[in-house]
């Protein structure tokens, strides 16, 4: 009997230490990855690279030790300015009332609310992704970036999802009319353009609810005037917030795809080679960039942003999203793939395409490509991984002959 207290005392004290501990040394078993250790803590897989920056792109060894992060951490609550502040006023307010029977005004600060960064939504029977996604007004992939687990399971019912809270920002009630309006912290763009469509420049951090709520419109009417945001928001993009009376005058120019077709296809022409790798050699240039929704520069990347930034080397505007990039060029069969052709997958299952890659060599029927993958950022897969041979949808030549 006494042994088993011991037993039981022993156990309650490591889980208290380990519950005041803000990282947790892992030691590596026999098998394990860092998806399943990101699973086993239910953290990201970024978060874990983010402690341990030489794990990534290496393999882990037996008995390496690995920090992750200890998402039941709570760090002891130091209290404010505002609350010592409080404190020290209600002290005054009671010591003069003591010397003196005046009445005396009460001394107002700001309220300050905080919200959680993060939701989470318990999926419910007939729900999808893209069910999800709408309703919170974020896209699929970040879904998939904040929950490990769909990259190795299937959507389905009683999953718990972690999802951003569009409203996770620090509010300060107002104290007067003059700061109800302004917001020292972000500053909002906008403009009519020529055809009278009332224009918002797009800032660091910035959602489409807040968009959506700043000029009071909702998330669907900015996602319907603006198709090309569906896979995020990139900074210094001109979202068109309110159709103007000149709109039919508009001078929006567009890239006119080619037909799309199962057609038979000659081999690229011998000048388009050359671009062809050069293309290859413009996306190599961003290998190991990380991978950022909506992102289209070297600080991070999406899949379409890649593309989108790669061609642009080119003078070639392609569309924005991957499910947009799908209808531009021909359609080829996957035997007749060659450098410098876009392959697409559905990686959110059914036949929509959510990703696009760039075709970097095609050897002995496999196919390589280069493209910017939630887990990894920017790197070069083949078409015979499981995974991308299990949600492969399409090849398209998009360079002209």
């Amino acid at each position: 009997m006494k042994k088993n207290h011991i037993l039981f005392a022993l156990f309650f004290f490591f889980s208290l230490a380990a519950f005041s501990q803000k990282v947790i040394k892992h030691k590596i078993s026999k098998g394990e990855t860092i998806l399943a250790l990101a699973i086993k803590y239910d953290v990201s897989e970024k978060d874990i690279y983010e402690l341990n920056p030489k794990a990534k792109g290496a393999l882990l060894q037996l008995n390496q030790v690995l920090r992750i992060p200890n998402k039941k951490f709570k760090e002891k609550e130091k209290p404010s300015k505002v609350d010592k502040k409080e404190k020290l006023v209600d002290k005054n307010i009671k010591k003069e009332k003591l010397n003196s029977e005046l009445p005396i005004k009460e001394v107002t600060e700001p309220k300050i609310i905080i919200k959680e960064e993060f939701l989470t939504h318990l999926v419910l029977s007939k729900e999808t992704l893209y069910s999800i996604s709408k309703k919170y007004g974020i896209t699929m992939e970040t879904i998939c970036e904040l929950n490990p687990i769909l990259k190795t399971e299937n959507l389905k019912k009683g999953i718990k999802l972690k999802i951003p809270n569009q409203e996770a920002t620090q509010e300060v009630a107002p104290i007067s009319e003059a700061n109800t309006v302004k917001d020292t912290k972000t500053e909002v763009v906008a403009d009519v353009n020529t055809s009278g469509d009332l224009v918002h420049k797009v800032v660091p951090k910035e959602t489409l609810y807040r968009i959506a709520k700043t000029y009071g419109v909702t998330v669907s009417d900015l996602e319907k005037l603006n198709p090309g945001i569906e896979n995020g928001l990139p900074v210094d993009y001109l979202l068109i917030v309110k159709k103007g009376v000149g709109a039919a005058n508009s001078k929006v120019i567009e890239t006119i795809p080619l037909p799309v077709d199962d057609v038979e296809i000659k081999d690229i022409p011998a000048g388009n080679i050359e671009k062809a790798e050069f293309l290859i050699k413009k996306a190599s240039e961003n290998l190991g960039t990380r991978y950022r929704s909506g992102g289209s520069t070297s600080a991070g990347f999406d899949c379409s942003g890649l593309m989108f930034s790669t061609f642009q080397n080119l003078d070639m505007t392609l569309p924005r999203s991957s499910h947009e990039m799908a209808g531009y060029g021909v359609k080829i069969n996957k035997v007749q793939a060659q450098k410098g052709d876009l392959i697409f997958f559905a990686t959110f299952g059914g036949r929509r395409i959510s990703h696009v890659g760039l075709v970097t060599e095609v050897t002995n029927g496999e196919i390589k490509f280069i493209h910017s993958s939630t887990g990894s950022g920017v790197v070069v897969s083949s078409l015979n991984e499981p995974y991308y041979a299990r949600t492969f949808v399409q090849v398209n030549r998009v360079l002209p002959e």
